[in-house]
């Protein structure tokens, strides 16, 4: 591992209940792997269904893109500190199969293009195992954080 969730409370602006990432297992230039390990306790199973728990599409989604913002804030550098990263566009999401109560989730996400250090498009997937469970294409805003109040 090379990451821990704390550590990667220090990269990312995120704490429970709304931090999907666990673990991060590797990062390169352009490329990151991360992990959530799902639980029978954890809060959306217990109504996302009543009588079928699967994991809500958006936090699978939302679990990719945090793992990418990690990649994106290690390429920023030191001054992510002053940057919010933030939702532009979803580009394309697909849904294979559902994630259930138990499975730990690979998120495997590639920096496709930063450009003018504004606008990051991204690729993602989660597996559960060899299974692919959802593949998404999005872009995130890179913007200074002095351009918004508090």
């Amino acid at each position: 591992m090379m990451l821990d969730k704390e550590q990667i409370k220090k990269i990312i602006p995120y704490d429970d209940p709304f931090l999907w990432v666990d673990e991060i297992e590797s990062i390169n230039e352009d490329t990151i792997i991360g992990h959530r390990q799902t639980s029978l306790e954890d809060s959306y199973f217990r109504g996302h269904f009543v009588d079928f728990p699967i994991m809500p599409g958006v936090l699978v989604i939302e679990g990719i893109a945090q793992t990418g913002t990690i990649l994106l804030r290690k390429k920023i550098g030191e001054d992510h500190k002053n940057k919010h990263i933030l939702a532009y566009q979803v580009e394309k999401a697909n849904f294979y199969q559902p994630i259930f109560p138990g499975d730990k989730i690979e998120y495997r996400v590639k920096l496709l293009n930063f450009d003018n250090s504004k606008i990051a498009s991204f690729e993602g997937e989660a597996l559960v195992g060899e299974n692919k469970k959802c593949q998404v294409k999005f872009l995130t805003a890179v913007v200074d954080k002095k351009q918004f109040k508090s």
